[in-house]
């Protein structure tokens, strides 16, 4: 399979910002499914609601990190 740029698919994978935007991506998205625990784990409670500050705040910095994994991956 062939790129636009004439990089193959392993090619493209190996170089070191879309490695980099890997390692990010991951740990996004475990923050973003570990958030509640997380937030078990800070409050020390079993009880978390909705809209808790940490588990938002958690959220959002997955959210973040997600989105700069995206920016970090297309940048060449």
């Amino acid at each position: 399979m062939s790129l636009l740029l004439d990089n193959n698919v392993w090619e493209r994978l190996l170089q070191p910002n879309v490695l980099t935007g890997i390692i990010l991506l991951v740990v996004g998205v475990i923050a973003a499914i570990f958030a509640k625990k997380i937030t078990k784990l800070i409050r020390k409670s079993e009880k978390v609601e909705p809209n808790d500050r940490v588990l938002l705040t958690i959220k959002a910095f997955a959210l973040v990190v997600i989105l700069a994994a995206l920016i970090v991956m297309i940048i060449q």
